[in-house]
């Protein structure tokens, strides 16, 4: 009789109740491994793709990740004796930062679709003590079996060889994803580029042998020998030239060509000509399916705004909010219980240093900050790196300003 496990991760028709869905749907295509093949392992390898990846990666990884609680008596603080806060805002695991854990996570997100963390809880209290880190495929597919959420996990050797197939629940595993179709899976966005990272994959090295041989692919040698019975010593020659004079090393040469023949000017076609037309397309493409602005990955003449707070505003609200929006409410889900949330708890990226400003657009926004009482002088020095002091923890108000309950209170009063 099959156990729990082969019951579970089987595949079955689809008019049966307990469905395994694998993580790739369609499938990789089959294609020849060489050089001018464009194959999905290779996209980190293309600049624009690194580029919009990194960005990302250090965009959120740079954000402090607190946990936050709010009452009516202290509003809403950091809470720094909650036991994930040091998890979260310092070192996942014995061995990785934040930081690393993060843009780790993000760097398989945006490679693969999704990028998972294995939850680490001690047995006793099940409380989490690690989060650790499970590598880009190793999580093949997931079944949904009882209203539960499970993940098929490969446990692999250092050598790639499949030493467990290993039954997660869903509970015990932080899930990023990109866009996904049913909620659960993520889509690969190297699918969705796969036309455009071919035809930048095949540009590229179409311009890369070109400059490999010294970009003399426009010219040609033409034998001036009428007679055949030269032929044979005419493309010697040829040969003997190529060797002298082609290639990065031999730039600059003095040539010196063989005996009857001369040099003759080939005109490009315009596909060759268009292809770096082609490749900055593509750039903008894989761009826009990252949600980075091309003036990050390049492209300057792409930019509507004309300075750099506005790019970032518009970098924060069209793509780095729903990313750490994603994030916030993966972990509150798997590392906050139900009553935590309802008391208030929550885990937040914190986005205060993302949007850079100049000194005295920043400055105006403190002052009107301390005006309305929500910052204290010692919160200001803080971010401005500036020494704090005594007394510098207290909220100011101008003293003209009345609350509607004491103006009230006031007029019940006599004169």
């Amino acid at each position: 009789m099959p156990n729990l496990f082969q019951r579970m991760f089987t595949f079955k028709s689809p008019e049966q109740q307990d469905v395994v869905i694998t993580g790739d749907e369609t499938g990789y295509v089959e294609q020849w491994y060489n050089k001018n093949t464009f194959n999905t392992d290779n996209a980190d390898k293309i600049s624009t793709v690194f580029t919009c990846i990194k960005i990302l990666s250090d965009t959120l990884s740079r954000l402090p990740l607190n946990v936050y609680q709010s009452s009516k008596e202290d509003g809403r603080t950091v809470d720094k004796l909650d036991y994930r806060y040091n998890l979260l805002h310092y070192n996942p695991n014995n061995y990785t930062t934040s930081q690393s854990f993060f843009a780790a996570m993000e760097y398989y997100r945006n490679l693969h679709g999704n990028a998972f963390a294995k939850i680490i809880r001690n047995p006793g209290s099940g409380r989490v003590t690690a989060l650790e880190i499970l590598p880009a495929g190793s999580v093949i597919g997931y079944s949904k079996t009882g209203g539960q959420l499970y993940y098929l996990y490969q446990k692999k050797s250092d050598t790639g060889v499949i030493m467990e197939n290993i039954m997660l629940n869903a509970d015990d595993v932080l899930h990023f994803k990109m866009i996904a179709k049913d909620g659960i899976w993520g889509v690969s966005p190297l699918e969705a580029l796969r036309l455009n990272l071919s035809t930048t994959w095949k540009g590229m090295n179409t311009i890369d042998k070109f400059y490999e041989n010294n970009a003399v692919a426009p010219k040609a040698l033409k034998s001036m020998i009428p007679d055949a019975a030269y032929r044979q010593k005419a493309k010697e020659a040829v040969k003997e030239f190529k060797k002298k004079y082609a290639g990065p090393k031999n730039a600059g040469e003095m040539i010196i060509l063989p005996e009857y023949t001369e040099i003759q000017e080939l005109s490009l076609s315009m596909a060759d000509a268009e292809f770096i037309s082609t490749i900055k397309f593509n750039s903008n493409q894989i761009s826009a399916v990252y949600g980075v602005p091309p003036h990050l990955v390049g492209n300057y003449e792409a930019s509507k705004f004309n300075n750099v707070e506005q790019l970032q505003l518009n970098f924060k609200a069209n793509t780095m909010d729903a990313i750490a929006r994603m994030y916030r409410q993966e972990m509150e889900f798997k590392l906050l219980t139900t009553t935590e949330r309802d008391s208030g708890r929550t885990i937040e990226f914190n986005f205060m240093a993302f949007v850079e400003t100049d000194a005295k657009t920043r400055f105006e926004g403190y002052k009107t900050m301390f005006n309305l009482g929500v910052m204290t002088p010692n919160m200001i020095a803080k971010l401005e790196g500036a020494m704090s002091y005594a007394g510098g923890d207290t909220h100011f108000i101008p003293a003209n300003f009345m609350s509607v309950e004491g103006y009230e209170e006031r007029q019940k009063k006599p004169e």
